[in-house]
């Protein structure tokens, strides 16, 4: 699935826009997201450039993930895939 997004980063502490293509066949599926049930409701991918976007199975969207949500998402449910998409971390 394709569909153009925008996003908004801060650069030098300004708001600026980035409008991009994603697509699903091109990035790198990380996991699903499953609910209560075990049913996977989304998957989570990440481009080449390392935005990390999500498909919604049910409403069949493509969004953009809150970065850093979805990193600390992953970390806590799927260490060995934060691991291999973000590297090694240090030990507690």
């Amino acid at each position: 699935m394709k569909a153009i997004l925008t996003y908004t980063t801060m650069i030098e502490d300004k708001p600026v826009d980035h409008t991009r293509l994603f697509d699903t066949d091109k990035a790198k599926k990380i996991c699903d997201v499953n609910n209560t049930f075990g049913n996977a409701v989304q998957e989570i991918y990440i481009t080449d450039k390392g935005v990390i976007f999500y498909y919604g199975i049910n409403d069949r969207e493509l969004k953009i993930a809150n970065q850093k949500t979805a990193k600390e998402w992953i970390g806590k449910n799927e260490p060995e895939k934060y691991i291999e998409f973000f590297g090694e971390v240090e030990e507690g």
